[in-house]
């Protein structure tokens, strides 16, 4: 047994997540918290136009969970 959950955010200037909002989730409620303290935890690289990082918007992702006994 398992779920998922998928989420959309911001990488900041810096490559760090930030906006983070829950698209879907499967089962609801039960991996939502989680997945979202893991993804805060995630760095990226970032985007760099003319020489500036910039932000990048709209990024999704999706974290499966598996539940073992």
């Amino acid at each position: 047994a398992g779920g998922y959950v998928g989420m959309r955010f911001t990488i900041d200037e810096t490559g760090r997540p930030k906006d983070i909002e829950v698209l879907e989730a499967e089962p609801t409620r039960m991996f939502e918290r989680e997945a979202i303290r893991a993804l805060k935890k995630w760095k990226y690289q970032p985007k760099v136009e003319n020489g500036v990082s910039i932000e990048q918007f709209g990024q999704t992702v999706r974290l499966e969970f598996k539940l073992t006994k």
